[in-house]
């Protein structure tokens, strides 16, 4: 399936790159290496009347038909997540609409219980999902393993009010908030002051101004053995395509400002909407964290971590919709080190975590030239060998492109990943 390559390179869209990316080696991938979005309301607000329900968009839909088109793929993504499985899990190849595996009706019944209970017992907030159960597995261990049991019952239970601690903590469902390192404290730094040091540290509002396009070429490496070359075509403020070199072709996506779109090997042109639209904007601005102050409602100074050996302040940060993300800065350089965010699905949440590191010079403007993505399935990192400042793009090439007449099309090909 070529989807996978395509679904990596949008996570590449540094997290919208990644999926496509790590999708890549047997199937298409997305390009989008991007700071995820957790402001897909927005998306969806203005394009209320356009906005497909999953059953429009695609066939045999059934428990979610009524969800928007674009949450069907995160839903599919957090159950592989949940159970540790693959598509093939539920699904024929190439006919994901048959119900022919058992598997399917299963999963369809399993998601009518979780629905179920937590509108019976939560007020049908979220709060039960399929990794709540299955953490990692296909089937849900009904006893504990005996390792744990051992340990247990060599464990003296603490009296009520006794004041003891468990040894461990339970598990964070995946994308569920963890615990910060420090409270906050009005020793540290504002957000204005934060963001204004990190403006600074990448060379001060003097080199954004004079850097309008920029070329950078490096490869991908990734889950499953991905090793591919990339290039990414930028244009300042907020224009961006990106061409990974697939093993069955040319995987490209763009922005040109306002419409996202990605074309696959066999000539498919696909334009994106919602969430995946919204972290492909974000994604092409030129520089990250560009418009920080715009994608975000408001911000809050919670303290600070160790990042990768460096020193940083957490700045949580609340998109206009629901959500938060969390965003380091090193607090001696003052540039951004990581954005961890969630992805959100009517199912349960994935968390994404986005790293830059090797910050270097590229006339007057410092660049990361490593990225990593890494989701719960494996890193996906984005190495740059070399950026051009102001180089001559043709404007066109930001545009969303023709879809190829179907006789000039490849025929498709019946390789299974």
């Amino acid at each position: 399936m070529n989807a996978d390559l395509k679904g990596q390179l949008r996570f590449a869209k540094y997290p919208v790159l990644a999926i496509a990316v790590a999708l890549g080696l047997g199937m298409q991938a997305k390009i989008t290496a991007r700071t995820a979005v957790r402001g897909a309301s927005i998306e969806r607000e203005a394009n209320s009347e356009t906005q497909k329900t999953a059953a429009e968009a695609f066939k045999n839909i059934q428990v979610l038909k009524d969800i928007p088109a674009d949450q069907l793929m995160p839903s599919m993504r957090y159950i592989t997540a949940a159970l540790g499985v693959g598509c093939d899990y539920c699904h024929e190849p190439d006919h994901f609409d048959n119900d022919d595996k058992p598997t399917k009706q299963r999963a369809r019944n399993m998601m009518k219980m979780m629905f179920a209970i937590n509108q019976d017992n939560f007020n049908g907030r979220r709060e039960v999902t399929c990794y709540t159960c299955h953490r990692g597995v296909a089937k849900a261990a009904n006893i504990p393993p005996l390792l744990a049991a051992t340990i247990s019952a060599a464990t003296p239970a603490s009296e009520p009010g006794s004041g003891a601690k468990t040894a461990h903590a339970p598990e964070p469902e995946p994308g569920q908030p963890l615990a910060f390192s420090s409270a906050p404290s009005t020793s540290l730094p504002s957000v204005d002051v934060i963001l204004a040091k990190y403006v600074e540290a990448i060379g001060g509002a003097g080199a954004i101004q004079k850097n309008h396009t920029r070329v950078e070429q490096g490869v991908v490496e990734g889950p499953r053995g991905l090793h591919a070359a990339m290039e990414t075509y930028r244009a300042a403020p907020d224009k961006a395509f990106a061409i990974l070199h697939g093993p069955k072709g040319d995987v490209t996506e763009g922005v040109n400002g306002q419409i996202g779109w990605g074309t696959r090997p066999n000539g498919e042109v696909t334009e994106e909407s919602g969430d995946e639209l919204a972290r492909s904007r974000q994604w092409a601005k030129f520089y990250p964290g560009e418009q920080f102050e715009k994608d975000y409602e408001r911000f809050q100074v919670r303290g600070t971590e160790n990042v990768n050996g460096h020193d940083a302040y957490l700045v949580m940060a609340w998109w206009k919709g629901d959500g938060a993300d969390r965003i380091y800065f090193d607090v001696k350089t003052g540039l951004l080190l990581r954005i961890l965010h969630r992805i959100e699905s009517p199912l349960g949440a994935l968390p994404l975590e986005t790293d830059y590191e090797d910050y270097r010079d590229v006339n007057g403007l410092k660049i990361p030239f490593i990225v990593r993505v890494t989701r719960v399935d494996g890193t996906t990192k984005y190495r740059w060998q070399k950026m051009d400042a102001n180089v001559a793009i043709d404007a066109s090439r930001y545009e969303k492109p023709a879809e190829k007449p179907a006789a000039e099309k490849p025929e498709k090909s019946e390789a299974k990943p």
